[in-house]
């Protein structure tokens, strides 16, 4: 059998122990394949962390909003307390013409707050409604009959021992008062706060 030639045997060498450039690229390749496995990692991490910061901004800008809300629907009711008791209806209803000092002289039943919008479609533009067991078509006639459970109603509110259908707006003993503050959040939501309260004069 023939001797190989040097040409043979260096081939032969050269497969079995790549050379020191095919080893270069080698290292190369997954050089590369691990930078970019490592750019996915960091992208991935990135989009997580600004996702986080997002939801976290918008719970922030929520909980300021509910604070201002809650705050004007708070100081509404301190006002309607503050009112004389027998013209807080007439005062804070969505009738401007029974005002007790003349028509549209009273505070009446919508009101804004500083820093809120008012929730889209809101037809007075204001965010805050102060509210009364009252028939949707007629604001000023306070009713006995109204049903809204939220407000405890229907309900005697001029202690007759009745529940009737009759205007009570000048002879009430109870006045149920609902304040609700409706709003159009910064992220595009609606937010919304409401506080109830039971007026007595007995």
């Amino acid at each position: 059998m023939a001797n190989p030639s040097r040409t043979q045997l260096a081939l032969r060498m050269a497969a079995v122990c790549p050379g020191p450039g095919a080893r270069e690229r080698s290292e190369r390749g997954l050089t590369l394949l691990e930078l970019s496995f490592a750019i996915t990692l960091l992208v991935i991490g990135i989009s997580a962390i600004s996702r986080l910061t997002l939801g976290l901004t918008r719970a922030a800008g929520m909980a300021r909003e509910t604070e201002l809300a809650t705050a004007a629907a708070r100081t509404m009711l301190e006002r309607i307390q503050a009112e004389a008791f027998s013209q807080a209806f007439r005062s804070f209803n969505a009738l401007g013409s029974d005002d007790p000092s003349g028509a549209n002289t009273a505070p009446g039943a919508n009101f804004a707050v500083p820093g809120l919008r008012a929730a889209r479609g809101d037809a007075d533009g204001m965010p805050g409604q102060v509210q009364f067991p009252t028939p949707s078509a007629w604001p000023g006639v306070l009713r006995e009959d109204v049903s809204d459970s939220g407000l405890g109603m229907p309900q005697d509110l001029n202690s007759d021992g009745v529940i009737d259908s009759a205007n009570h707006s000048t002879d009430y003993k109870l006045l149920p008062v609902r304040v609700r503050v409706r709003w159009e959040a910064a992220d595009g939501s609606t937010g919304a706060v409401e506080l109830t309260t039971m007026l007595a004069n007995y």
